[in-house]
């Protein structure tokens, strides 16, 4: 009996051990993003969300991709970003070596929210201009205009009206 009740102790203390560690798991994404201050949209299972910068070893998360591209001056050494694509789980890989940055080719952009709370949804990245219009269309974006890595990082870097 006494084995029975040190069993049971140990298997209650390895359920609260690991009650504990999944809490710790399931908010590890929950956040602010460093730029814009306002919550992190997490991914869904019909669509990517998390923008992720990684620096050294460092991992940040962002909101948008605008946020990524307007901090990115924070950050002297060499960037990878996974930005969110059409494709759950199959992120368009960006890098900025040297100072200047990259992306797969045929990879576009889009960039055309007016309220910032709408950024996570219309400022992505697309594997392709095909991908980019049936986003376009599900999502009835309204002036959505394929960006080229050039041009996206251009309109971000302009002043706000």
């Amino acid at each position: 009996m006494n084995i029975i009740n040190r069993i049971s102790k140990s298997l209650a203390l390895f359920a609260v051990i690991g009650a504990l560690g999944l809490s710790t798991i399931a908010s590890a994404h929950e956040g602010d993003c460093p730029y814009c201050k306002m919550k992190l949209v997490q991914n869904t299972k019909e669509q990517d969300n998390e923008v992720v910068l990684k620096t050294g070893n460092k991992r940040i998360e962002y909101r948008c991709m605008y946020c990524v591209i307007k901090d990115q001056g924070r950050y002297q050494s060499d960037l990878i970003v996974y930005a969110p694509s059409e494709k759950v789980g199959e992120p368009v890989v960006l890098k900025r070596t040297g100072g200047k940055w990259t992306a797969p080719e045929g990879t576009v952009f889009l960039n055309t929210f007016k309220k910032h709370a709408d950024c996570a949804a219309l400022s992505r990245a697309f594997s392709s201009k095909a991908a980019f219009d049936a986003y376009v269309a599900k999502h009835k974006v309204e002036g959505a205009k394929a960006l080229t890595l050039a041009e996206f990082i251009a309109a971000v870097a302009k002043p706000a009206n």
